[in-house]
C-alpha cells in the first residue's frame, strides 16, 4: 500500500506542474512509443491513437533473475517474457488530467532453465489519468482488476484474480 501511495502523490505532483494541454490536441493517427513498468516488469511500448478519445498500444516486457547459493554451489536463472495487446478510451477532456479506462490481454511465458513452463494468460480492466508533462510527452498511472490463468506443463493450472494492480509510465507521441 505504502508503494502504492508513494506512486499516486508522485503522479500527482507531476500533474500539478503539468502544461495546460490535453492528449485531445493530437492529430488522429499519433504514433507513441512508450515505456511503463507493473507488478515487476518493465514493458515497451508502440502506442496508435486513433483519436483522441481511443488508443492502442502493443506491449513487449521481459525481466531476467538470478541466483546463487555459495554453500550448496548452485544457481538457478528464470527470465520471463510477456506481450500484450491493451486498449484505452479517454472519457472526459479535461485540461490537466485525461482519466481513462483500459482493457488489455496478454500472454506471459517463464524460462526456468530452457523450458518456457509455465505460460500464462492475462486480463486487465484499468483506469487511469494521463497528463502531458511537454510537447508530445505524457505520462499516466493506472490501476484496476487482472485476472490470469497459469498452466504447467503437467497440465495443471492456477487463476488468480488481483485487485489495485498500478502501472506507471511514459509515452512519446509523433505527430
Amino acid at each position: 500500500m505504502k508503494k502504492f501511495l508513494t506512486v499516486l502523490s508522485v503522479a500527482l505532483v507531476l500533474c500539478l506542474f503539468s502544461t495546460n494541454e490535453s492528449k485531445a490536441q493530437l492529430p488522429d493517427g499519433a504514433f507513441g512509443i512508450g515505456s511503463s513498468f507493473a507488478s515487476g516488469t518493465p514493458t515497451l511500448s508502440g502506442m496508435y491513437s486513433f483519436s483522441p478519445a481511443f488508443d492502442m498500444a502493443l506491449n513487449l516486457g521481459y525481466t531476467s533473475n538470478s541466483s546463487s547459493n555459495d554453500i550448496s554451489n548452485v544457481s538457478s536463472t528464470t527470465s520471463q517474457t510477456q506481450i500484450s495487446l491493451g486498449f484505452r478510451y479517454f472519457f472526459v477532456d479535461n485540461k490537466r488530467i485525461d482519466p481513462f479506462f483500459g482493457l488489455g490481454i496478454g500472454y506471459g511465458m517463464s524460462d526456468t532453465g530452457g523450458s518456457f513452463d509455465p505460460s500464462t494468460l492475462g486480463l486487465n480492466f484499468m483506469f487511469g489519468g494521463q497528463t502531458q508533462i511537454a510537447e508530445n510527452f505524457f505520462v499516466y498511472i493506472a490501476t484496476g482488476v487482472q485476472y490470469s490463468s497459469t498452466k504447467t506443463s503437467d497440465n495443471s493450472s492456477t487463476s488468480t484474480i488481483s485487485f489495485g494492480t498500478t502501472s506507471v509510465g511514459a509515452i512519446v507521441y509523433f505527430k
